[in-house]
């Protein structure tokens, strides 16, 4: 298992951002689901919200070491 010092600076902040983008695809999924009436759409958007949150997991998991981001390569 690597750690996070087997990545580089540059790949850390690049996970960093992708984090940070995924928490706010997150946030504006949500406040679509919020306005949406259609339930099939309802759905969707909230299934693609699950997605980014197993995403969001992922992600921290490799910032603190508990994942190498070569399994995910």
């Amino acid at each position: 298992m690597a750690s996070i010092n087997s990545v580089t600076q540059k790949e850390k902040a690049y996970l960093e951002d992708a984090l940070q983008m995924e928490n706010l695809c997150i946030t504006k999924y949500s406040v679509y689901m919020d306005q949406c009436q259609d339930r099939e759409i309802k759905n969707l958007l909230s299934d693609i919200a699950r997605n980014k949150r197993q995403h969001v997991d992922t992600l921290k998991q490799v910032l603190s070491g508990q994942v190498s981001s070569y399994q995910y390569q």
